[in-house]
């Protein structure tokens, strides 16, 4: 017989229609607020004939308040069977995607409680990229996987969805899949064993003893075939010396090709920004029917192997953003460092994720192609740009609300914007070290990555974050710089796309009778009109790197 059902009351109905608030914080209307999860415990079963999940999820949790009930986010086609802690029964009601289970005794703030929620449904995909897919095989057989960033965990099993609390992260994770005969099932973590059954069926268990957000909890399977590499020269930065891939057998070969391509990204990666966060894991992508998404230590992988085809004569489908690399390998390699192991404290902070791992994209592509090839990669950026564009989105929206290609786009370029303001290549890389070191396994601001750079270089940087981070649009620079007798004459204006008024950096390079000079000047909101005296006849007069600041600039060199 099933747990006591009954209808909400109007107090309770509000109670779960609240704004989130931030774990730790008064949790005001939110009753997810009032704990913090510290661990995950799935134990699932899938059948894909019938395209079905069912299982259950433990919960285990620290008061951070008086608590009375256990609130989690559930799916609402997603059916609960029932609803336990310390082997009894709790009564549980549901109210759309909001599960509230009763608790037989109040738990005092600091005490720590566990909650097992026994439930079954079949999830279902948003659209060919969002959601629970329950696909198939190029030969028909299974082939599930998940991708829920906008759609949340809570989309296929019962969580404090991060979708709401991403600040709210488990310090550790256990999945367990049984799967039908022939099947394998991949998650985050590292393989803690693999039991048969009698009729066949198989059940992976997988442990992953790090925090990371709910929505990069992932489940896969398919007949996986296990592909594995050393990483070689990259493992001292890196701190792990091997990766793994699971692929469908007929993609093995295209793997091995495409994968040979990974040790150079860790390695640039891991330089950049620190080890590898999870040694203790693995390192790993997963092939998956939809293009991609950054599960951590399962990285999913549906892109179509472009080394691969390069060497064999075929035409790339997404031949459009693999230009300058295999996008999905490393853009979402580069979530491991930024959004799962700096994961945004609010989703007003996507630019943590998007805009850190799309600056990362740069970053790859200077360190192996070379500073200059990295300027042409940031000008194709700054041609997606709106001119309304906003990096910082409101604090505490939910992901969906808060998701926006500014966060990738805007945010890398202002990043890259920043690092020229600086003008200082060691103190901008030590800060991004900096930021992840203080940072790792937790959860970020951007606010708190300005906390880290004003300590790393001894400045305020106070007025760029209001402009470029929290400001709409980006500034347009037209105007000329013109070579005089004895001066250089600069006369331009600035003025913004949205409304935000922008400071921004000029640099002038040229020589007098052989010998370089070179001058940096600010440019205020409105223009600038200025003579600079020279000792002779400025020759070779030339604009420098206009191109890194965020904007579209058109200033003539006469």
């Amino acid at each position: 017989m099933g747990a006591l059902r009954v209808p909400l009351t109007t107090a309770l109905a509000a109670l779960l229609t609240a704004l989130p608030a931030r774990a730790g914080e008064p949790s005001g209307g939110d009753a997810r607020a009032r704990y913090d999860v510290e661990a995950y415990d799935l134990a699932l079963a899938v059948d894909p004939a019938a395209r079905r999940l069912e299982g259950t999820v433990t919960v285990t949790a620290r008061a951070l308040e008086a608590l009375d009930a256990l609130e989690l986010d559930l799916a609402a086609d997603l059916a609960v069977r029932a609803v336990r802690a310390d082997g009894s029964e709790l009564a549980f009601e549901r109210e759309g995607d909001r599960l509230r289970c009763a608790l037989a005794a109040p738990v005092a703030a600091g005490e720590r409680l566990r909650v097992a929620v026994e439930y079954a449904g079949s999830p279902r995909a948003r659209d060919d990229f969002t959601g629970f897919h329950w696909r198939e095989t190029p030969d028909g057989r299974p082939w599930i996987g998940t991708s829920c960033q906008l759609l949340g965990a809570h989309s296929w099993w019962p969580c404090k969805a991060s979708f709401f609390h991403p600040e709210d992260k488990p310090e550790r994770l256990t999945v367990a899949v049984t799967v039908p005969a022939g099947l394998v099932a991949v998650s985050n973590g590292r393989l803690e064993g693999v039991e048969e059954g009698p009729d066949g069926a198989r059940t992976f268990t997988w442990r992953h003893d790090y925090p990371l957000p709910t929505y990069s909890v992932t489940l896969n399977v398919a007949p996986y075939v296990e592909l594995e590499g050393t990483l070689g020269d990259a493992a001292r930065a890196a701190g792990v010396e091997r990766y793994q891939a699971w692929v469908l057998p007929q993609s093995l070969e295209k793997a091995r090709r495409q994968f040979a391509e990974l040790p150079a990204v860790v390695g640039v990666f891991a330089e950049a920004f620190g080890a590898f966060p999870f040694p203790e894991s693995k390192l790993a992508f997963v092939e998956t029917s939809f293009w991609g998404m950054e599960h951590s230590t399962a990285i999913a992988y549906g892109s179509s192997y472009p080394a691969w085809i390069a060497e064999h004569g075929g035409r790339d489908p997404y031949a459009f953003v693999n230009r300058w690399f295999d996008y999905i390998l490393v853009h979402e390699l580069a979530h491991e460092w930024w959004g799962n192991s700096v994961t945004a404290d609010d989703w007003g902070s996507f630019a943590v994720h998007e805009g850190f791992g799309t600056y990362a994209e740069g970053v790859f592509v200077e360190r192996t192609r070379g500073r200059e090839e990295a300027d042409a990669f940031f000008r194709a950026q700054s041609r997606r740009l709106g001119p309304r564009a906003r990096v910082w989105r409101e604090a505490r929206a939910d992901a969906g609300l808060a998701y926006s290609n500014d966060a990738y786009t805007k945010g890398a370029l202002v990043l890259n914007t920043l690092r020229w303001c600086l003008d200082d290549d060691a103190a901008w890389w030590d800060a991004l070290r900096g930021f992840h070191e203080r940072y790792r396994h937790g959860n970020a601001s951007l606010d708190d990555f300005r906390a880290v750079l004003e300590e790393r270089t001894g400045a305020d940087w106070s007025r760029f974050f209001d402009e470029y981070v929290r400001g709409s649009g980006y500034p347009r620079v037209t105007g000329t710089v013109t070579a005089g007798r004895r001066e250089v004459r600069v006369r331009v204006a600035n003025e913004g796309s949205a409304g935000t008024e922008f400071h921004l950096p000029l640099d002038l390079a040229w020589t007098e009778d052989g010998t370089p000079r070179a001058v940096r000047l600010e440019v205020p909101p409105g223009g600038l009109e200025l003579d600079v005296p020279c000792a002779a006849r400025p020759r070779e007069l030339a604009v420098v790197h206009l191109d890194r600041v965020l904007g579209r600039h058109d200033v003539e060199v006469r």
